[in-house]
């Protein structure tokens, strides 16, 4: 009793000590405001930035420290496959289906509405579902762009970033980490640009290394930091900072507040965003306050945020060699990143890209190891790892989607050779025909003694690479007419 008693009190007068402290000196318990210079309440604590912190394996990096919290950062890019796949709470769980309770849930849901029709899935056989699966697989799309959240935020908060030595079994997520990382994604995703600018999956994590107040702030600017690093461009750079509250008679708001400040005071107000709006904010408060308060509290975490990210601008400059310049992301992914590619084609032309069965697809993905991903709204992404393969398969994606067009210069190679000609393959799937008479005079066409087959063989090979223009196409008979490209030059 004479412990707790005594704990009691030294709680409450450490309490007052701060209060008297905040209100009427300015000063904070981590000694900020004993210089007439300072602002005190309203100061930042010293911040420092590494950018980046990792070596360039890791595709962004980042180490922010401010005070004695300090958070390590990093974002990794992958395919869109790469994200956490969604699941929609519209439907049913497919162990669900078939057992009498489809209708229930969605009986107040408007005849014929989309959400019913949709919800007709899960009424299919299994020998279906299996069909529609394996369909799915030979048509390339994943629906990864619809289905998938491509860009997630792992935030980890270990014993030893507050001193603590964790006894017991394995450790999982407490609710204080799943909340703090969940406050943390939603004030950076605001951020993030659209699927169409930068279809990459983006893997965000922040480890926190010290633990002294506002670690899920800090590691708002880390990432922000990271980001950059790997060359994603946000739409606007974003900051957090916490707003804490001493009051008696009167009050002061205090301005980035440490654990201390946390634990004695009456709030912790942590709000994120960039310089001219709010993302995300959390509120936790002892007691109710008066709007005028919370307002007062929004404009001080303004000034913060600002402060914070001049600070950033500045340091994240130096810290990187003037890659970060401006808080900008840097012009060029690391040479670690995977490479993307996007080509845009007809939703009618998809079946080019296929093949039967599929083929196409996968053997143009063994053959320039990538990754191919369709979607039904005419849109093939390519992902690898090496730049120059990339692009040799975004050209062969174009010459598999592209139409021939009259008047345009192609490389073909020769495939076949006949009596009235050669068949010339152009852009991968498309073939045309090089008529002898565009190969040769008629003199030479009718006195060549091996006849015409003869002559086309003496002018040309199986295999053979030639420039060649397209003269006529006929949509209707799908025919392709051809001529050398030396002789275009020759008659011009």
């Amino acid at each position: 009793i004479v412990s707790a008693l005594a704990d009691s009190i030294q709680s409450r007068l450490f309490k007052e000590a701060m209060q008297e402290a905040a209100i009427k000196y300015n000063c904070r318990a981590d000694g900020r405001g004993r210089l007439a210079s300072s602002g005190g309440c309203e100061t930042i604590r010293p911040i420092s930035v590494q950018v980046p912190a990792l070596t360039d394996v890791v595709h962004g990096s980042a180490l922010f420290t401010r005070g004695e919290t300090q958070v390590l950062c990093t974002t990794t890019l992958g395919a869109p496959k790469d994200g956490i796949l969604l699941s929609d709470p519209y439907l049913l769980p497919r162990s669900s289906a078939g057992k009498g309770t489809f209708d229930a849930p969605y009986s107040d849901l408007p005849v014929g509405s989309l959400r019913y029709l949709k919800n007709q899935e899960h009424l299919e056989s299994d020998l279906n579902t299996k069909k529609v699966q394996a369909s799915r697989e030979q048509t390339g799309d994943s629906g990864t762009l619809r289905d998938r959240r491509r860009a997630f935020l792992q935030y980890d908060f270990p014993s030893y970033s507050k001193g603590e030595v964790q006894t017991g079994g394995a450790s999982s997520g407490s609710r204080r980490e799943i909340g703090h990382g969940a406050l943390a994604e939603k004030s950076i995703a605001p951020t993030l640009p659209p699927a169409s600018e930068f279809p990459y999956a983006l893997r965000m994590t922040s480890e926190v290394t010290g633990s002294n107040g506002s670690s899920s702030m800090a590691s708002v600017c880390g990432v922000t930091l990271s980001l950059l690093d790997a060359g994603v461009p946000v739409q606007a750079p974003a900051a957090g900072v916490s707003v804490g509250l001493v009051k008696d008679a009167s009050y002061k708001l205090l301005l980035d507040i440490t654990g201390t400040e946390d634990h004695y005071g009456e709030m912790d107000f942590k709000v994120a965003g960039t310089e001219h709006q709010v993302t995300a904010f959390q509120l936790d408060v002892k007691q109710p306050l008066p709007l005028s308060i919370i307002f007062e509290a929004l404009h001080l975490a303004k000034e913060g945020r600002i402060a914070i990210l001049n600070e950033m601008r500045v340091k994240g400059e130096s810290s990187s060699r003037g890659i970060l310049s401006d808080l900008r992301p840097r012009p060029e992914l690391k040479a670690s990143a995977p490479r993307v590619e996007v080509v845009k084609f007809d939703p009618v032309r998809k079946k080019d890209l296929l093949g039967p069965g599929g083929v196409v697809i996968r053997q143009m993905e063994d053959r320039y190891n990538v990754s191919l991903d369709l979607t039904q709204e005419g849109q093939c992404l390519l992902f690898g790892d090496d730049h120059d393969m990339v692009k040799q398969a975004k050209v062969a994606v174009m010459d598999l989607v592209s139409d021939v067009e009259v008047g345009v210069t192609y490389q073909g190679t020769v495939i076949e050779l006949r009596d009235f000609g050669a068949i010339i393959e152009l852009l991968r799937n498309k073939e045309g025909i090089c008529h002898i008479s565009e190969l040769a005079d008629k003199d030479e066409i009718r006195n060549h003694s091996s006849g015409s087959l003869g002559l086309v063989n003496e002018l040309l090979h199986v295999g053979q690479k030639i420039d060649v223009v397209c003269t006529a196409v006929d949509l209707v008979q799908g025919t392709i007419r051809l001529r050398p490209a030396a002789k275009k030059e020759k008659a011009s």
